[in-house]
């Protein structure tokens, strides 16, 4: 194990990304260029685009998830210190289990349907936090919850389930897709208080992709308007989160 960099910034996520492009018979398009982002250590960073940029496809590239017969990817990723992209077998898995905790946008697909979802939360059972958890994002008791099999799971139960998934291992970076869009908007409130309290008592990190602008200004420390070409980052606070979802807004409507 010895592809790990020592990160010298204090970041848990740092991205250089030149390009990414998809394979089209003979030759590549450009899906991006110049993706260049840091998801600073205990700290929410949330990437905001318009639907059907590419969003789900760039986390998948974060850690090297993508077919490299179809797509190219050029440019440099650290995750803790870790190149997805050139460590040995041992420091990806240590990446992919341990370190970071990614989230799909749909949360079904990532149970087994042949297993019940107890399977998942089997080092968790007797867990008071996962009882907390449970009833804070208004899901039903484990004793009945955790019996289920996916098919008999909402999407949005199986959202909420994933996510509480994420945040009961605790890892380094939480990477999650939409993580909002199979909830109705008192749950997403909910979730937006619970990912900022989870970020602060474990020190963790917190990467969100979303196109919800307000989902996004109620959640972040920092936005990042992701277009083909490139980032543009907004620092947010209170103070200035009106001017924010208006530029926002703006830029989305005129990438369309």
């Amino acid at each position: 194990m010895h592809n790990k960099v020592t990160n010298k910034h204090n970041n848990i996520l740092e991205v250089k990304l030149n390009s990414l492009e998809l394979k089209r018979e003979s030759n590549y398009s450009l899906l991006f260029e110049h993706i260049n982002f840091e998801v600073n250590s205990n700290s929410i960073y949330c990437l905001v685009g318009k639907n059907g940029i590419g969003k789900t496809t760039l986390l998948n590239a974060l850690l090297n998830l993508l077919d490299e017969k179809i797509y190219r990817v050029k440019g440099n990723i650290l995750i803790d210190g870790i190149n997805p992209f050139s460590c040995d077998s041992a420091n990806l898995i240590l990446l992919r289990h341990k370190i970071v905790k990614y989230i799909f946008q749909d949360a079904l697909s990532s149970f087994d349907p042949l297993k019940k979802i107890n399977y998942y939360f089997k080092d968790y059972t007797n867990s008071a936090q996962l009882d907390e958890l449970l009833d804070y994002f208004i899901l039903p008791k484990k004793e009945t919850v955790l019996n289920y099999y996916p098919f008999q799971l909402s999407g949005g139960m199986a959202q909420r389930l994933a996510i509480i998934l994420g945040i009961i291992s605790k890892p380094k970076l939480l990477i999650l897709d939409e993580p909002n869009s199979a909830v109705d908007i008192p749950i997403s409130n909910l979730l937006s208080k619970k990912l900022i309290d989870f970020s602060r008592a474990n020190q963790s990190s917190v990467l969100i992709v979303t196109q919800d602008i307000n989902f996004a200004l109620n959640t972040t420390d920092k936005i990042g308007l992701l277009t083909q070409h490139g980032i543009t980052e907004f620092s947010t606070n209170r103070d200035n989160t009106t001017e924010i979802k208006t530029t926002l807004l703006n830029a989305l409507l005129l990438s369309e």
